[in-house]
């Protein structure tokens, strides 16, 4: 069988090797899924929760080591990574805390009817998860599924199996029943086999447009339920300010975080005319001047990208736009002794029909244009086939918040940098796939609602 290889992508060593297992072996592994979770549906919601607060607690114990084996699998900025564990521990809690809240059984009488309704769970769900960031986007999924006790399989992104490995290793150190939480080692090509299997409820899925295009189509084919996150083109918008340096240096970092590989993160800059040449040329030092180093140094501002056929995409996105004519400021090509980083890459004076614009960049690569007016810049804004979030910054608070509710998206933030929060829900339009994670919603995600009428 194939190997896995899980190797920094800072200094290219080899951590470890992991051998892909047969449709026999999945089929083994769906069996044992499926029996825990004929138990774990009859549970108490009590008893899911105090395994999530060991969940959570384990993390917190070994949090520097998972920190650091996050950095050296996928490339983040340690400092981001550690930070990273905490907040995912939160997340575990707040699904642990709220549950039963939110899927348990509440009685209703009205018009001469009562009735009670509650969740059930749906059975074995099929996860697939991302590589850019490892524990996060698999735990916010994976949790919530067996709060609502689901039980849950789960294909991790090929390059951080060693990250995949230890997800399943800390369900078993916080005591939670063999079967409820399984990785799988298996190539892209099982995953039919997988969806078609009767015990098979639900398909969670944060990837790729294309990725999610396959696995999307399969869940139809087989009449599964699905949840697909996939990618974003978000847009972020300056109105007006009075410092107008400080937003530019603001806007960097909003692109570069996480090396710019946030499927949430601000990727098409829109700037009032009055207000852009000033933006772009602060904007323009800032990304020329973001130190590219190893991701362990607490002064490191951008890490390597995460994977060759990153940089690669990167590499056809910006030549595509060079060769259509565009402006390029700074960057543009990969750096380091291995090539294992993108320069911080501008583009301005741009339109709407660029490669760079129209195509979600994975990478600190980014395009500006300039806007007439508020107006103008929302629907600039809102033509994209893509549809996560956005964020808007002015200093009128009351004019923002109505422009803001014009912007096409799932969340949009005034005057600070895109992220998530756990108990809102995370979602998406357009090609950014659908359904929620997160808050009240992704507890729901894959679960029944139940009327019983008496």
């Amino acid at each position: 069988m194939p190997t896995l290889k899980s190797i920094n992508p800072y200094n290219g060593e080899l951590l470890a090797s992991y051998e892909t297992i047969s449709n026999e072996e999945v089929e083994q592994k769906i069996q044992k899924a499926h029996e825990a979770f004929l138990s774990w549906k009859d549970t108490s919601f009590n008893e899911r929760k105090q395994l999530c607060y060991k969940l959570a607690a384990v993390m917190r114990a070994e949090q520097v080591e998972l920190g650091e084996m996050q950095t050296h699998e996928m490339g983040m900025l340690y400092s981001s990574s550690y930070a990273g564990i905490e907040s995912t521990a939160s997340l575990i809690e707040w699904m642990a805390d709220n549950a039963e809240r939110v899927l348990g059984e509440k009685s209703y009488e009205k018009e001469w009817t009562k009735w009670v309704e509650f969740y059930t769970p749906l059975g074995v769900i099929y996860g697939v998860g991302p590589w850019n960031f490892p524990f996060n986007q698999v735990l916010r999924a994976a949790v919530p599924n067996i709060m609502a006790g689901n039980t849950t399989v789960y294909k991790h992104s090929s390059d951080v199996p060693m990250c995949a490995a230890k997800i399943e290793e800390l369900f078993l150190k916080a005591w939670f029943p063999e079967g409820v939480y399984q990785n799988l080692f298996i190539k892209s090509s099982q995953s039919e086999y997988i969806i078609s299997h009767e015990h098979i409820a639900g398909v969670n899925l944060t990837g790729g447009e294309w990725a999610g295009s396959a696995v999307g189509s399969l869940a139809g084919k087989y009449i599964k339920p699905s949840l697909l996150e996939l990618g974003g083109n978000d847009a972020w918008i300056l109105l007006s300010h009075d410092d107008t340096e400080e937003f530019a240096k603001t806007a960097a970092k909003c692109r570069i975080t996480n090396g710019g590989q946030r499927c949430n993160g601000s990727k098409r800059f829109i700037v009032m005319e009055e207000h852009y040449d000033e933006f772009v040329k602060h904007f323009s030092e800032a990304m020329a001047n973001i130190t590219m180093w190893d991701p362990m140094d607490e002064d490191t501002e951008l890490g390597p990208m995460a994977n060759s056929w990153g940089i690669e995409d990167l590499e056809r996105q910006v030549a595509e736009t060079l060769d259509q004519g565009w402006k390029l400021l700074t960057g543009w090509k990969p750096a380091g002794d291995r090539n294992q980083f993108f320069e911080p890459t501008l583009f301005v004076d741009i339109t709407e029909d660029m490669t760079v614009w129209k195509e979600e960049t994975f990478g600190p690569v980014c395009g500006v244009m300039k806007a007439k007016n508020a107006e103008e810049a929302i629907a600039m804004a809102n033509r994209s086939d893509f549809g996560l979030s956005a964020s808007i910054w002015w200093d009128d608070e009351a004019e923002l918040r109505e422009a803001a509710k014009k912007l096409d998206g799932w969340m949009i933030f005034i005057n600070q940098m895109a992220g998530s929060k756990k108990h809102l829900p995370f979602g998406w339009v357009g090609k950014s796939g659908y359904g929620k994670e997160n808050g009240e919603e992704g507890l729901k995600a894959f679960a029944n609602k139940k009327v019983i009428l008496y």
